[in-house]
């Protein structure tokens, strides 16, 4: 009798353990992990990942898509196509605005990029030193525009009264200026600052306008590019969702530490197409990785002011405290 009640005990325990290695061995659903980045500054911190690919672990595979164009990335992430991509932080907000809050922040990568140089004659120093002066710069009715002109009533300028702002279309028409000597003052962003400094020896970098922007802030970071994921499907897989930004930290800091192999990257990810330029331009392209819950007091800040200029550039309100809760 005891043996008959060991042998259908040794059977119930036989049954249980092929039952749990059953469900161990059980292979994790196959996903495709869409991600979007433009090229310019916002993609740069991605280029490792893109270049070399990213591990999220079994049956993962992640789908990169590098754009030119900001409006096709935006079109992605609100049909769903894009899970994950890198944007303008404005851009950031103006989603998160249309999809009432199906948008969320998953950490700011790039700071500010624009400068305003200069022709060594012009003696220009400091914002305030544009007193009197003429600017060439492009991105007007946009965040350029709404950044120089705050810099400038910070210092007690009025655009067009004390400054004279030359708007065009294309930041590279700003550069061909500068090239040709029919401007010798601009506001433009890298790679274009790299651009013109690397034709002209006598034109330099005069104000780093993202040094200008925490000066007039009291520290307040000028977040100016961000990765965006689906909420949705954050909430969905949240493991994922933490693999993939501790892979996009390290290939930040990878592109950071050591700009010759990031050019390198950044111009097969096809986020730039000239590395020895992009190796210049890294170090003045601000990549960062700073978490959505770091980044919240200095990007809510930038956002009230740009609200402040036309609530259109956000998409018409601040994002509310759901934007920066990232799943974990």
């Amino acid at each position: 009798m005891k043996n008959k009640k060991w042998m259908v005990l040794l059977g119930c325990l036989l049954v249980l353990c092929f039952g749990l290695t059953a469900c161990q061995s059980k292979p994790a659903e196959p996903q495709t992990v869409k991600v979007a980045a433009l090229a310019g500054p916002t993609g740069m911190g991605m280029a490792e990942m893109i270049a070399n690919g990213a591990d999220l672990g079994t049956n993962v595979t992640t789908e990169f898509t590098v754009s030119s164009a900001p409006d096709q990335v935006t079109a992605g992430v609100i049909s769903g196509d894009f899970q994950i991509a890198a944007l303008p932080t404005n851009s950031a907000a103006v989603l998160y605005n249309k999809t009432e809050g199906k948008v969320i922040l998953g950490a700011v990568n790039t700071l500010g990029v624009l400068y305003v140089v200069a022709d060594q004659s012009e003696g220009i120093a400091s914002i305030a030193d544009l007193k009197g002066k003429t600017i060439v710069a492009s991105g007007q009715g946009s965040t350029p525009e709404y950044v120089l002109n705050y810099l400038l009533a910070k210092n007690g300028l009025t655009p067009g009264v004390d400054v004279t702002i030359n708007w065009v279309a294309e930041h590279s028409e700003a550069v061909t200026q500068l090239a040709s000597g029919a401007a010798t003052i601009a506001m433009i962003p890298e790679p274009f600052v790299t651009t013109i400094e690397s034709k002209k020896a006598n034109i330099v970098t005069a104000v780093d306008v993202t040094k200008a922007w925490a000066d007039a802030n009291n520290g307040s970071q000028l977040e100016m590019g961000c990765v965006v994921v689906n909420k949705e499907w954050a909430e969905a897989n949240p493991k994922l969702v933490e693999k993939f930004m501790a892979a996009y930290e390290k290939s930040v800091k990878d592109v950071n530490d050591n700009p010759a192999d990031g050019a390198k990257n950044i111009v097969t990810a096809g986020v730039m197409a000239d590395a020895t330029l992009a190796e210049k331009a890294i170090p003045n392209c601000n990549i960062v990785y700073i978490s959505a819950a770091d980044a919240k007091a200095s990007l809510s800040s930038y956002y009230t002011i740009l609200a402040g200029f036309d609530p259109k550039s956000i998409g018409g309100k601040v994002p509310g405290d759901d934007f920066y809760e990232i799943a974990k």
